[in-house]
């Protein structure tokens, strides 16, 4: 397709968050030698270590999933929810306990973003019908709305390798997404096993908000529950600070958890935040938000922003289990980079 002439829709995220002016894509510009060439480690290989922009580019080609599924995948981890998968995590539903955790918000809701909302009331006589009808429209990034992201949301650094399996970034379009669209993951559904990894409760309370989550976090989440991340399964990370997390200071996941999420397997990455630490790591000037930057067009893992997981918390203690089935649903929009979802946990 014919790059378009009219590139007003194209920013960065970053400006989309701060309203600065053209910044170069999640803060990847830069002089700096590019990526290695995305491709698939046939094995996990050797422990890696993470702790800067450098050991992030270096252990890029054992991250990466491109390929894994064949060159036309679009789905990327979801392959992972296999009828097997599904049905073990139908297993799990044994006292009937529902709990919805998507935010609950409205028109007023603070940092909502690009909200429209008109209310239109009919009050016709009989024998037409009476009632009301609602136009909502709004940006579904960001930390208000819990929202479930595309693969066709985040580009390798600057688009220069495209983006997931690498489909070009031509591929998106003033119209829509052409691969990699939301549709895609609403033609399958999302249902599986969740796990609650409540690292809040690991340090003894909510974290401080701009916390740093380790992989050692997540294993002691797990020990503390008794609970273990399987492949396939829907991973909630827990940070207790909810709605007090934002694109100014918020918490999140430390760079070194990626080969984590990637050898066990987990099909999406969840948290009560986006995933990643706000403001940046230091180490990480090129790549700022690691969850994002890697895991949707390298791993090909979606990430499920703004989950209300002190809801989930309280009925995992009730229940004395932090495993759990769970069901998303995303919108069908046709090449959309994202859906407000209200996720469902069943016990």
């Amino acid at each position: 397709m014919n790059e378009p002439t009219d590139i007003s829709y194209r920013l960065s995220r970053r400006s989309l968050f701060t309203g600065a002016a053209a910044l170069a894509v999640a803060g990847c510009a830069g002089g700096e030698s590019e990526p290695t060439a995305a491709t698939t480690s046939a094995s996990a290989g050797p422990a890696i270590t993470i702790e800067n922009d450098v050991d992030l580019e270096r252990a890029l080609p054992s991250l990466s999933n491109w390929g894994r599924w064949g060159p036309d995948d679009q789905l990327g981890t979801l392959n992972y929810m296999t009828p097997q998968t599904k049905l073990a995590a139908v297993a799990e539903i044994r006292t009937g306990r529902v709990v919805p955790f998507g935010r609950e918000i409205s028109s007023t809701t603070p940092n909502l973003r690009d909200v429209t909302y008109k209310m239109k009331r009919y009050d016709d006589p009989l024998p037409d019908e009476a009632g009301c009808i609602d136009e909502i429209g709004m940006t579904y990034h960001g930390f208000a709305v819990t929202h479930i992201d595309a693969l066709c949301h985040i580009f390798t650094p600057e688009g220069k390798q495209g983006m997931y399996n690498g489909y070009p970034v031509e591929d998106v379009t003033p119209t829509g997404a052409l691969r990699l669209g939301i549709e895609r993951m609403g033609e399958v559904g999302i249902v599986g096993r969740g796990v609650l990894l409540d690292v809040g409760e690991v340090r003894g309370g909510s974290l401080p908000v701009g916390s740093v989550i380790r992989p050692e976090d997540l294993d002691a989440a797990e020990r503390l529950h008794q609970v273990q991340v399987g492949e396939g399964d829907i991973v909630f990370v827990r940070n207790g600070g909810g709605t007090g997390n934002t694109f100014q200071r918020g918490s999140g996941l430390h760079a070194s958890c990626l080969p984590w999420l990637r050898e066990r397997r987990a099909s999406i990455l969840s948290s009560d935040s986006d995933s990643d630490v706000h403001p940046p790591i230091p180490g990480f000037e090129r790549w700022t938000e690691p969850m994002h930057m890697v895991l949707i067009p390298y791993l090909g893992m979606p990430i499920l922003d703004n989950t209300e997981l002190d809801a989930l918390a309280e009925a995992c203690a009730a229940e004395q289990r932090w495993a759990f089935f769970v069901s998303v649903s995303p919108w069908r929009f046709k090449g959309a980079t994202s859906s407000p979802v209200n996720p469902v946990a069943i016990f």
